[in-house]
């Protein structure tokens, strides 16, 4: 193993040293929040008494049962006094949570009697963060730095669009989160790969692949007067549900669409960078070639990752007999028509991505290029 993976992995065991007592410290912290107060479940064992069997006309089991819990509160001003309160929950917990022993969890105590808010997790937040910059460090160096500030930005920006979005009530929503693919595009793949040529025109297959697979889908839409599109399925509330359907589609095609942008022409870069006496026909042969090759896993996990997402609300459909087409109707439609409109910016992508490649070619070698194109035909 030579220097530069030693201290390549070095760094790796050094960030897992630091985040294991990251993680301690955020588990065992209790005078850091100020909206509600820390208190520790006691119990060795709880008290688990069942109230209730539940059936519905579907035969849908369920049960009501009860925690007897004993707590300490561990931060605030009712710190070091002890409560002892019910917990009503259902085995399903769809909507309820289930508290085991020595569990630290969030409380609200109002007149001396404590309202369990939820668990605290932070601690397990932590955890994964210091996983996966961890694996980061070992894989990619000194690199993890702009990638973490990539997605820390990237976050940033993504939530100063929403506080705006919100500020106009969703006025002009299909402008704005059009803007922001732009813009977080730009300023991804800026932080990673600097500011040059492959960038440029990373970020332009980028926006290309975006707004023509948008737009084309968009005047399929309006043709056939949005037929069977069952936006009020959505989980939204107050803002007008098919702008917000769009809006998450443009967000949707960023993300696959940059990745296959970026893998595509960063391979055809290192190709030209090698093969000075590459042609033209080769290239796009090349670029082709490797979308083929990316397409069917990256459209794969795309469904994939849809599916899971829906999985459990199509379960709860199908469990109260509806049939499969309307199960589908009510959870799915939604989600599969973002995922085939992604499915074609990744077709489109490998058009794009392999014609900006061009732009690596310098204006000099065009002439020996169409040349040795006429010498190979």
């Amino acid at each position: 193993m030579n220097f530069k993976w030693k201290k390549r992995y070095t760094a790796a065991v050094i960030a897992a040293i630091v985040g294991a007592i990251l993680t301690v410290l955020t588990y065992f912290a209790t005078d850091i929040y100020q909206k509600d107060e820390v208190a520790l479940i006691t119990d060795s064992q709880i008290k688990d008494t069942l109230i209730e069997k539940n059936e519905d006309v579907y035969k849908n089991q369920d049960q009501t049962r009860e925690h007897i819990l004993h707590l300490k509160v561990l931060s605030g001003k009712h710190k070091g006094e002890k409560y002892t309160t019910k917990n009503i929950y259902y085995p399903s917990q769809l909507t309820t949570q289930k508290y085991r022993a020595g569990q630290r969890i969030f409380v609200n105590i109002k007149k001396g009697d404590p309202a369990i808010v939820n668990p605290k997790r932070d601690w397990v937040l932590v955890m994964v963060v210091t996983i996966m910059v961890a694996l980061m460090i070992a894989v990619s160096g000194m690199h993890t730095i702009a990638l973490v500030v990539s997605m820390a930005i990237s976050w940033a920006l993504f939530y100063l669009v929403i506080v705006w979005d919100v500020h106009l009530n969703g006025a002009h929503i299909i402008l704005l989160f059009g803007l922001a693919d732009i813009v977080l595009s730009f300023f991804s793949l800026l932080i990673v790969q600097g500011f040059n040529k492959k960038m440029l025109a990373t970020w332009l297959a980028t926006v290309l692949g975006i707004f023509v697979s948008f737009a084309l889908c968009y005047v399929i839409m309006h043709v056939t007067g949005e037929s069977e599109m069952k936006y009020e399925t959505g989980d939204y509330a107050t803002q007008d549900p098919r702008g917000l359907f769009l809006a998450q589609t443009l967000i949707g095609i960023l993300g696959a669409v940059m990745d296959e942008a970026t893998d595509i022409i960063s391979s055809l870069y290192e190709l030209i960078q090698t093969k000075k006496d590459i042609t033209i026909r080769q290239l796009v042969h090349s670029g082709r070639t490797m979308g083929q090759e990316i397409m069917g896993p990256l459209i794969n996990v795309l469904v994939l990752i849809f599916i899971a997402g829906a999985l459990p609300e199509t379960i709860l459909y199908l469990r109260d007999n509806n049939t499969l087409g309307s199960a589908f109707g009510f959870t799915l439609s939604l989600g599969a028509t973002q995922s085939v409109i992604s499915a074609i910016g990744i077709v489109l992508t490998v058009v794009f991505a392999t014609g900006c490649s061009l732009l690596f070619v310098k204006d000099k070698d065009w002439k020996s290029l169409f040349r040795r194109e006429g010498e190979n035909k």
